[in-house]
Formats: C-alpha cells, structure tokens, sequence
C-alpha cells in the first residue's frame, strides 16, 4: 500500500523512526553544508543542492515556460552551489508530459537565457557564481512517455499499470511491441546531441538519468530481453556506457553523473 511523507518537523521524523526502529541519527549542526567540495574539475563553494524536481510548466515546443525560467532565477538568488536541474528529454517521444523540457536547435537560445539569469541572480544575491554548478538531467521516459508507452522488456507488475490510451484506460499487453535494438542504438546520438547543446548553453554537467523505471532504469532490469540490451549485466548497462562513452568522446569537458534507484520498490 503506497505511502505519503507528511513529516513537518524533526520530531516527526524521529517518532517514525522510533516506531520503525530504525537506528538513524539527528544533529542541529548545519556547519557542514557550508564547506566546499571538490567534484570532478568543479570547485563547488557549499554543500546546499537544488534537487531536479521537475516542474512541468516547459513551452509545447519544449523551450523552459516562464515558470521554469522564474524558477531558475529563484534557484540562482538562493544560497545553493549545486543546482542539479530537472529532466530534459532528450526525443519528443520520450517526454513524461507535454509540459517536460527539451534542449534542441530550436530552444537553445531560450535555455542559454536562462542559465545565464540563473548566474546572474546568483552573483547579485550571492556575490560570485564561479564557484556554482549547474546541471541538466537527461532522460527518455520509456513506459512512462505521455504519447506512447516505450519499454524496453515486459513486466508482470507494471505492464497492467502502464496505460497504452488513457480514452480507453487500455494497459500494455503480452504483445505490446518492445523499443527496438536499432531504435535504441539510435537513441545514443541524441542523448550526445542533448550534452553537446547542454554545454554550449552553460550547463557544467549533464545526469544520465537511469531511474524510477524510464527507459535506461528498465534496461538495467531487462533479464529477459534476448539481443544485445538485455540478459546479461553487460548487455543491460549497454546502452548506458554506450551513452557514457560517446558523451565523453564529444563533450570531453562536460562532467558526467548519474541517478540510480537504491531500491526499485518492485516485489
């Protein structure tokens, strides 16, 4: 049965904990989060993360709406020098929701703006930005693209869950036809397209996003689909070190990291 965090304070947290039982510390002493960290060849000047919480209020086009752009300023007059951005989709078919950002020839400008009022807003509240990294994560949504469901192996949980056409409510069947081994080998040109305009606009690093079950996260599960991207651990991290490897190649400045689940929640 799902469950909701309505935690509104620490106590909360350590009632539940104390029920739970599990054996988790607390402390006042924030001082922590104010020392600099080393990440890669970004001097990071605090602790303090802006985490990618999507915020779903992208143009149609894919370009960052006026909310987004509010956003960022806000994100940039805060005190925060990791500002992790939220998922870009790196195919229009691999959107969440037609509200979901993506960088293309076409929005890139409108990104560029963006990035730099975020640095902007972050110098005149905060006196510096050189020390302030920003980044964009990139993501297909797989099973979870708002035109069409992508996925990339069948799952006896979530396919009953994963609506096909929400006029119909119908779900994905048996035969609902997998993401193809070309179509994902494709997929590796856009991820790198993604990254080379995430640069060019001043981004400092990309996420390759491999949780929550989009489409790289189902990869990783994907025992039983046969060719190369499914089975073994090597065929399923394929794609992802492919997506890695050919990053690296053409935007080798651009810092890389990743989301991984801890746990899938998956019985």
């Amino acid at each position: 049965m799902a469950r909701f965090f309505k935690y509104k304070s620490v106590d909360d947290l350590v009632a539940e904990n104390a029920r739970l039982g599990v054996d988790l510390r607390f402390s006042d002493d924030f001082s922590l989060f104010d020392r600099p960290v080393q990440i890669g060849p970004l001097a990071v000047g605090n602790r303090w993360c802006i985490h990618p919480m999507e915020g779903c209020d992208g143009n149609p086009d894919g370009s960052p709406g006026e909310l987004t752009h509010r956003r960022y300023l806000r994100f940039g007059a805060g005190g925060a020098k990791l500002i992790w951005g939220e998922a870009c989709a790196v195919t229009e078919d691999g959107r969440a929701n037609p509200r979901q950002i993506v960088l293309n020839e076409l929005t890139r400008d409108t990104f560029a703006r963006m990035v730099a009022d975020c640095r902007r807003t972050h110098r005149e509240a905060n006196g510096d930005d050189a020390d302030l990294a920003i980044g964009l994560q990139l993501t297909h949504s797989g099973r979870y693209s708002y035109r069409r469901p992508v996925i990339a192996t069948h799952d006896p949980i979530l396919d009953p869950r994963t609506v096909v056409d929400k006029a119909s409510g119908r779900k994905v069947t048996p035969d609902y036809p997998l993401i193809s081994d070309d179509e994902l080998k494709r997929l590796v040109d856009h991820y790198v397209a993604t990254a080379r305009l995430a640069k060019a606009v001043g981004f400092d690093f990309v996420d390759v996003k491999q949780c929550h079950r989009y489409l790289l996260n189902e990869l990783l599960g994907a025992r039983n689909r046969p060719g190369p991207f499914g089975g073994s651990y090597e065929n399923r991290t394929r794609l992802a070190r492919e997506v890695f490897q050919a990053i690296r190649a053409t935007v080798p400045d651009l810092v890389l990291a990743t989301r991984l689940n801890v746990f899938d929640g998956i019985p």
